[in-house]
């Protein structure tokens, strides 16, 4: 025990094998802590496990096995470890800190972050447990209270790298682009040479508008290690925010080249390439609004002018269709449509792909049900009719509209309505765009599809959806009707 105090460690470790060869059992725990230290995780499980069985009191013992079961992979079992540990010493902070840890590796978000301001409040100093606080609040997507979080975290400690990726992540998810970037920028001066930070500050300078410096620092990372298919893909954005499409069409390429299942590189390399995906892409659109949820809102209403919701709902006040009693809104958002279309005894069920912003919108308190579903398997599964249909914003993602508008016109009751919004190609066909990575549709050929999946009465309208780096975005607003 002296050679481990004095970090002798191999010593140590060999005086304690000798002590337990002798029957010396009590160097199982003392060895399985050293173990623990040398990052040996399996091996200091199976010191433990045994130990813990045959004292169940012993709370230390089962917060360190909480720490190698939850190291070794075994995420579950180091949770009941760690739940165990805090019922015997519940004034345990250490104990406390497993349990949230293993919480949070089984993406028991709630559970996690109780477990982490039980231990704050024993320990409110404590850093590691307001560290791994700010990590919950995060991933629940709490981001306003984890900003505050993280900077409290690294104005205590500003030498914590991962404070400060926390912190870059959040104020990122907030649309505050500049001070993400001042993060990104303290947490790679400390720590210069790991890549992953390099390329987080790469995809910060991209994002707070400097493409060419952006540029340039994924094209060192890729001399360094040109398999990397996320320094691809984020050199192709970049190189498309400096209208290079060549470029970019070489570097998205050589993304789905090496990761070929990754949506968002999937998605971009066929809007270089020329050639509309199949389909409705959802693990593309999951991803991005996942990512934009917390953001969405003060992006779109603020930054960009975006009011299609109020003026699809006075489209639709102009032709008496507002007076439906139950609707469905098509990837429903945050909810931006439904607040238009509430009143009472008007109930509004939604569907969106994103779990993120479902949260959102369940937050508004508008809607009967929300299902987080693609839109297509949802109608398909249904057996529901709706009197009004309604789809803001929401074809920009899709390439195919007459799938959808078939699967619309089945469940929709008798002279029900359907109303979207389109964003207009330049010429007759359906363009992908590369710049935004979104679709814009024919709106005669929209039309036709309108009439083919059985509409009639179709009304179009003429409007600026929003503003894309400071150009209106020309759009049209749809009403069709099933026949009674």
């Amino acid at each position: 025990m002296k050679l481990h105090r004095v970090g002798r460690l191999d010593q140590a470790e060999a005086g304690y094998r000798d002590c337990l060869r002798d029957g010396e059992s009590e160097a199982a725990a003392p060895l399985a802590a050293l173990l623990l230290q040398q990052q040996r995780y399996p091996e200091a499980a199976g010191l433990l496990e045994p130990l813990a069985r045959a004292t169940p009191d012993n709370a230390e013992l089962a917060t360190n096995l909480s720490v190698a079961l939850r190291r070794s992979g075994r995420s579950a079992e180091a949770l009941h470890a760690a739940q165990r540990a805090c019922a015997v010493a519940p004034n345990s902070v250490s104990s406390w800190n497993a349990f949230g840890l293993a919480a949070l590796d089984l993406a028991r978000l709630e559970e996690a972050l109780a477990a982490f301001e039980a231990g704050l409040r024993l320990a409110p100093a404590h850093r590691a447990l307001a560290l791994h606080r700010a990590h919950a609040l995060r991933r629940l997507g709490r981001n306003e209270r984890a900003l505050p979080a993280y900077a409290q975290v690294v104005q205590s400690d500003p030498g914590l790298l991962d404070g400060w990726r926390g912190l870059a992540s959040v104020q990122a998810a907030l649309g505050q682009a500049e001070a993400a970037l001042r993060s990104r920028e303290r947490a790679l001066t400390l720590a210069p040479h790991d890549r992953e930070v390099a390329l987080e500050h790469a995809v910060a300078l991209l994002q707070a508008g400097q493409a060419a410096p952006a540029a340039l620092r994924l094209e060192a990372l890729l001399r360094a290690d040109a398999g990397d298919a996320q320094a691809w893909a984020w050199l192709g954005r970049a190189q498309l925010r400096q209208a290079d499409a060549a470029a970019a069409r070489a570097a998205f390429a050589q993304a789905h080249a090496r990761d070929a299942h990754d949506p968002v590189i999937a998605h971009f390399h066929s809007a270089l390439s020329g050639v509309l995906p199949e389909g409705v892409e959802s693990g593309y659109i999951r991803s991005l609004f996942d990512d934009f949820a917390d953001r969405f809102e003060q992006t779109l209403v603020e930054r960009l002018q975006y009011d299609t919701p109020a003026r699809l709902a006075r489209l639709l006040q102009l032709h008496d269709a507002d007076a439906a009693t139950t609707v469905l809104d098509l990837g429903c958002g945050t909810g931006l449509m439904a607040q238009q279309l509430a009143r009472p005894g008007c109930v509004i069920d939604g569907v969106d792909l994103s779990s993120r912003m479902l949260e959102h919108a369940r937050a508004k308190g508008v809607y009967r049900d929300l299902h987080a579903a693609e839109l297509i398997v949802f109608l398909h599964a249904s057996s529901a009719q709706w009197q009004l249909v309604v789809a803001t914003d929401v074809f920009i993602y899709v390439g195919d509209l007459r799938p959808v508008f078939c699967a619309v016109a089945a469940r929709l009751a008798p002279a029900g309505w359907f109303a979207f919004s389109i964003e207009c190609s330049a010429g007759k066909a359906t363009e992908l765009l590369p710049a935004t990575g979104r679709y814009r549709h024919a709106p005669v050929r929209t039309v036709h599809e309108l009439r083919a999946a059985g509409f009639a009465e179709i009304t179009r309208e003429s409007v600026v959806l929003r503003l894309e780096t400071g150009e209106p975005v020309a759009g049209e607003l749809l009403l069709a009707r099933r026949p009674g």
